[in-house]
């Protein structure tokens, strides 16, 4: 395993802890390392910050079972405290389960999500206190069939009452078998 990919995977140990403890303690509320700097692959400042998911391998039933919370009520907060309760209790508990792509959800008219897209490869900074990563990816956008994007969307429908029912979700791939530069 080379040393990025290494890396990637203490990061995504790292993940699933910062979001273990976000739905325990906070609610799920996302802490500062559940977001990301958006970078160029060439360096310069940060562009914008952004909120990504991480999602198991098989996500199959975790999309009916979120997609059931939500239909089954009308309240928000009741989609919330099943959504939390799931989430907290077993969901993260194994980061090997994991795919090395991350997902984001963006309106259909994000300027961001365009500007990725067009670029076709970003920089993402990962930090919290003391522990800090930095990769590339490689941007993609989902088609609203894919199970990636269907997860995606159920789970921030969880804890977004007013989500459109139009978004576009783009698909994060780790390119690990080079170093990052800049």
């Amino acid at each position: 395993m080379s040393d990025q990919a290494e890396q990637y995977q203490r990061f995504k140990s790292w993940q699933c802890r910062l979001r273990k403890m976000s739905m325990r303690e906070l609610n799920g509320l996302p802490t500062e390392g559940m977001t990301a700097g958006v970078y160029s692959v060439k360096g310069g400042d940060e562009q914008s910050r952004m909120s990504f998911m991480i999602l198991k391998e098989d996500m199959s039933s975790h999309i009916a079972e979120f997609r059931h919370i939500v239909k089954k009520s009308k309240d928000p907060s009741d989609w919330m405290k099943n959504g939390l309760k799931i989430l907290a209790e077993w969901y993260y508990h194994d980061h090997k389960i994991f795919s090395d792509d991350l997902t984001a959800l963006f309106s259909m008219d994000s300027a961001l999500a365009d500007a990725m897209k067009e670029a076709g490869k970003v920089r993402l900074n990962f930090k919290q206190d003391s522990m800090q990563f930095e990769f590339d990816f490689e941007v993609s956008a989902l088609d609203e069939g894919d199970e990636a994007f269907q997860a995606t969307y159920w789970h921030n429908h969880l804890f977004n009452a007013s989500l459109p029912g139009k978004v576009q979700v783009l698909k994060l791939s780790p390119s690990l078998d080079t170093p990052t530069e800049g």
